[in-house]
């Protein structure tokens, strides 16, 4: 294409002549810049001051050293505020003066609904009109009016806005040449285009998004209690909208003007995930409209993949939970999911996770509602309860080898797991996965086989022991007992039972523990279970033993001992041995104390139970501190602090410490101080009453200020 002046007698101008392909077209004359005719944008616009800044950066006028690429692709999910950004930005930068050719604006219809994209051809066809071309002069083919449209561009210094892009391919040819500058907006990312700055827009903050809500909303506020009541309303309505911009605006729509009981009413019923979508509604926008157009944009195996992480109980998931519930291998998984990506359906999440905007996950939950048959849906939870209760049995494994637990198979094990075969790992991906875990465990009790339920609390035993999260492990074997109470499993009661008892002691729930631990004895009784009422019995002397009744505890310790002792049951056999020797403490008698702890850490030692050996290691610790021997005590509260670490026993690693700044107080404080505030800083986090009594040690060893009378001056 080459394009020249073509001037006439008296010197009329009447455009440049282009040769496009075969045609030579004497185009008419220039028109006046097209100034004024961008959208308005809204009056109400918050929370993206740094988006703006970022787009003035690549808006600002060429320099001294020539013109360059100023193009800004604006990228993000449905609702999340594309469009309206780069009208503000637009605005901004010809009020600026930076554009005196002036701008041109353009709808691509991407994933408008009910209309199909532009073509570039259709596109270049309306944007060559707005400058000014006749109908009857735009060339047929699009190669062509791309030329008459860069030519047109040439020198001027214009600003296009694009919204609403496809695809790569639609916008290309209507980037304008260099001097010229462009916004383009999809939600694709649009990895083929090239040369451009890229700008991922994330949900407002929670203080913008409220801020927004209000605004948009204006709501009628009266007295002080009733703008306070307003805004407590206002931060809930924006939690649920989760930060897009598109929800917030609808949901203020619904309530603009009104009191702040009206508010409260749109609150309440935005609770309710099911038909929060329904309510976000105002009878001209919807949310759910604007997913659609992207979920319709999808290929039939994504939209399939996209209903189905639907069925996921929650909005973030592990790619291996994908592909259980896709029936899938990784690699495809993988490839798919990043369609959804570059969709904004979905983003990443930390390595092997992705997550879905907790609206966009409703959604996901409403597709496969009418997009996955009653069978399907069935079908990918069994497989996703399978998944994690496969993954969680072989993670137990590692945090608590050789322990007993309840006997199971997978019938379907899924394609592959998280590697968990170490203790680290596996106590990362429990820590990681809780919530997931938590809310399968309900599931499984509603399906047709609710064994699965208290199989997967089973396995998140040792999990719940190592970081003492009492309160938690609590509310899952609820769950599993209410599961194994309705299908009459009377042994798998009692052993809930147990495990239940040994939550409450650990809370200071003694009572309610010996309820507990009675049921689970009765139980084991009726079935036969000779090692199932050893168990209640060694549990029952804990009892005794916070109760200070030592002779007591000693009783059970013994009864429980002999029935391990007969039923070769090693493991069981040392952790009785260990409890013994605590009571043996309390009474005095040391060297029957450090012979039991002895005989368990011996035993601990050759199963490889780390956790453990850490416990024995710091009872002897403690056997020999209080016995007044200091320096086998600290050699055993050091290796007990070396196992503790080791094997990720943050109590463990407390009761170590606890232990050496007992023994360095006297003569070290300074020391001391530094292994108290260390033990303080683990009970504290493990929410263990332990950290007050630690608390009040730092406390006694801190110098006494000087009295007044004896200050210097």
């Amino acid at each position: 294409m080459t394009g020249t002046d073509n001037r006439i007698a008296g010197g009329t101008f009447y455009g440049p002549v282009v040769q496009a392909g075969s045609v030579t077209m004497n185009l008419p004359p220039a028109p006046a810049p097209p100034l004024g005719i961008l959208p308005v944008p809204s009056a109400v616009f918050l929370g993206r001051d740094r988006e703006l800044q970022a787009l003035a950066d690549v808006l600002t006028p060429d320099g001294d050293n020539g013109p360059r690429p100023r193009t800004a692709l604006v990228t993000g999910p449905a609702g999340i505020g594309k469009s309206e950004l780069l009208l503000q930005a637009a605005h901004a930068a010809v009020g600026r003066g930076w554009f005196p050719g002036g701008a041109l604006s353009i709808d691509l219809q991407g994933y408008a609904s009910g209309l199909a994209p532009l073509t570039p051809g259709a596109a270049l066809g309306r944007l060559l009109h707005r400058l000014g071309l006749p109908l009857d002069a735009i060339p047929e083919h699009a190669e062509d009016r791309a030329a008459v449209y860069r030519e047109y561009l040439r020198d001027r210094s214009v600003l296009v806005l694009l919204d609403n892009t496809r695809d790569s391919a639609q916008v290309l040819p209507l980037l304008p040449p260099l001097g010229c500058a462009a916004l383009v907006s999809s939600r694709h990312r649009l990895p083929a285009l090239d040369g451009v700055r890229r700008f991922e827009l994330s949900a407002l903050s929670s203080e913008a998004a409220c801020e927004l809500f209000l605004v948009a909303a204006e709501p009628h506020t009266g007295t002080a209690a009733e703008g306070s009541a307003t805004r407590s309303h206002a931060r809930r309505i924006a939690a649920h909208c989760g930060g897009l911009p598109l929800a917030l605006r609808v949901a203020a729509a619904r309530v603009r003007g009104e009191t702040a009981e009206e508010l409260g009413e749109l609150a309440a019923w935005l609770d309710d995930e099911r038909k929060r979508l329904v309510e976000l509604d105002d009878g001209e926008r919807t949310v759910t409209a604007s997913f659609r157009a992207s979920y319709d944009s999808l290929g039939e195996e994504e939209r399939l993949l996209f209903a189905l992480c639907g069925l996921h109980p929650g909005p973030r998931m592990a790619v291996h939970a994908v592909a259980a519930l896709a029936d899938l291998p990784l690699r495809v998984v993988r490839r798919r999911m990043q369609v959804l990506r570059n969709a904004h359906l979905v983003d990443t999440d930390g390595a092997g996770h992705y997550k879905l905007h907790d609206l966009i996950h409703a959604y996901a939950r409403e597709r496969a509602d009418e997009d996955v048959t009653g069978d399907g849906t069935r079908a990918a939870m069994d497989r996703l309860i399978d998944c994690y209760l496969y993954t969680a049995d072989r993670a137990d494994s590692a945090v608590a080898p050789g322990r007993y637990r309840l006997p199971h198979t997978v019938d379907r094990p899924p394609h592959s797991i998280p590697d968990v075969d170490e203790r680290a790992s596996a106590l990362a991906w429990f820590a990681e996965e809780m919530p997931q875990l938590a809310a399968l465990l309900r599931a499984a009790a509603t399906t047709s086989d609710p064994s699965r339920c208290w199989i997967l609390a089973d396995a998140m035993r040792g999990f719940f022991f190592h970081t003492k999260a009492w309160d938690s492990w609590l509310e899952t074997l609820q769950v599993a007992l209410d599961a194994a109470t309705d299908a009459g499993e009377v042994r798998v009661q009692s052993i809930l039972h147990n495990s239940m008892g040994v939550a409450l002691i650990e809370l200071g729930r003694s009572e309610d523990a010996a309820r507990h631990y009675e049921e689970a004895r009765s139980g084991f009784e009726s079935v036969g279970d000779a090692h199932g009422v050893a168990n209640a019995v060694e549990n029952r002397a804990w009892i005794h033993q916070y109760a200070g009744d030592h002779l007591a505890a000693l009783a059970d310790h013994q009864q429980a001992l002999d029935v391990y002792l007969g039923l070769d049951a090693p493991r069981n056999v040392a952790i009785v041995r260990r409890g013994m020797a605590l009571a043996e403490i309390e009474l005095g008698r040391y060297e029957d104390a450090t012979a039991h702890l002895t005989q368990a850490l011996d035993a601990f030692l050759e199963l490889g139970l780390d956790l453990d050996s850490a416990m024995a290691l710091n009872g002897l610790g403690e056997a020999h501190a209080t016995a007044g021997r200091a320096e086998p005590a600290r050699r055993h509260f050091l290796r007990a602090l070396r196992r503790s670490r080791a094997c990720g026993s943050l109590f463990e690693e407390a009761r170590a410490r606890d232990g050496l700044g007992a023994l360095l107080a006297p003569g070290d404080p300074r020391r001391a101080s530094h292994h108290w505030k260390r033990a303080l800083a683990h009970y504290e986090a493990l929410h263990s009453p332990q950290a007050e009594r630690v608390r009040s040690r730092l406390t006694a060893l801190e110098p006494s200020p000087p009295e007044a009378g004896n200050a210097r001056s």
